[in-house]
């Protein structure tokens, strides 16, 4: 959605509007079956100098690097960031912004979105009869409010996957769904059949925490049932 399109929505609203900044078909998804509204802004924010910077500084004061799960909360802050900024610049005021990351640790190491079939191979190679811990970051900013300090929610969760064949890795590759999401697998698509159990809550390891964004609403003095659609606009 455009900056102009929200900016009239939310001039048109007695209640703030809620702007997801996340491309994620998975977390829009979970929005609207969680019967929740809302406007999509994508975040532009470059997430490997936001690392690189990171990585410089915490280097810089001998400090150790970065955790799968301090980067997966730091992303998420970096898109709400961005997309404030843009906000802000726009005059709109009446919104709150969320985003969030997923990064998914295996033995210590953080697995980002693979992007190729080899690096997707090599990673679910690794997975396969294994298990590993998905971290979501949350972060709000509420543009009514004067300060860009984050409201943040850290939710982690622990994935079990059963032995996969190479001709299952292979077949699941083809499908391109691994490519473009954090620790190469999906919940909610073909990646489902490989995973036996999850040890926390579903929607982390989908990409957003419905729980987590209720209690970042109440930390603004708002409910969650403020921003439902009516049963009939489902």
């Amino acid at each position: 959605m455009s900056i102009s399109e929200i900016a009239a929505a939310a001039s048109l609203s007695d209640s703030p509007v809620l702007v997801l900044a996340s491309a994620s078909p998975a977390r829009r998804k979970l929005l609207q079956d969680s019967g929740v509204r809302f406007m999509v802004m994508v975040s532009s924010v470059d997430e490997d100098a936001v690392l690189k910077a990171a990585s410089d500084r915490a280097q810089a004061a001998g400090q150790p690097a970065l955790s799968p799960a301090a980067t997966a909360q730091l992303l998420a802050e970096a898109k709400v960031g961005a997309v404030v900024a843009e906000l802000r610049a726009a005059g709109v005021n009446n919104a709150l912004v969320l985003g969030c990351d997923s990064v998914f640790e295996v033995g210590g190491f953080a697995y980002g979105k693979p992007h190729s079939p080899q690096v997707a191979r090599e990673r679910m190679s690794a997975m396969s009869g294994s298990h590993g811990v998905l971290h979501t970051g949350h972060a709000l900013i509420d543009l009514r409010e004067p300060a860009t300090e984050p409201l943040a929610q850290l939710r982690s969760a622990r994935v079990f996957f059963d032995s996969m064949t190479e001709q299952e890795i292979d077949a699941y590759i083809a499908t391109t769904e691994p490519l473009e999401v954090a620790g190469s697998f999906t919940l909610d698509g073909y990646g489902a059949a490989f995973i036996s159990r999850i040890e926390g809550e579903f929607h982390t390891v989908v990409g957003l925490s419905i729980q987590a964004l209720r209690v970042m609403l109440s930390e603004r003095h708002l409910a969650i049932m403020d921003f439902w659609v009516s049963p009939t606009e489902r």
